[in-house]
């Protein structure tokens, strides 16, 4: 389900709100979201879906990895990299929809 999607469906389900409301509302929350996530530490928690982290962490290069770096950067080659984890925490209620789904799929075939 993309964006214009999700306007669509919310609109029908709420028919006293404007396709425009709705998709300003989406922005708005989008916005808001990117910023705490761009926060370090900070977690976004969607009710009954789950928990989405970011984790930013820093390590010294070596080995291959410095080889390449240097080949490609030469004396300006960085001494430390940041690695960035996105990680999304099912909650429990999401977790079973999935495996109901999934069980439903399987007696379809």
């Amino acid at each position: 389900m993309n964006h214009r999607q999700t306007i669509r469906e919310i609109s029908k389900r709420l028919p006293r709100l404007k396709r425009r409301d709705v998709a300003e509302v989406l922005e708005v929350m989008t916005e808001l979201w990117l910023e705490e996530l761009a926060q370090p530490g900070q977690t976004v928690t969607v009710a009954d879906l789950g928990k989405l982290v970011v984790e930013v962490q820093n390590f010294h290069s070596g080995g291959t990895v410095q080889q390449r770096l240097q080949q490609k950067y030469g004396s300006r080659a960085p001494k430390t990299l940041k690695r960035i984890y996105v990680r999304f925490r099912p909650t429990a209620k999401f977790r079973k929809a999935i495996q109901v789904a999934s069980i439903e799929e399987g007696q379809v075939e």
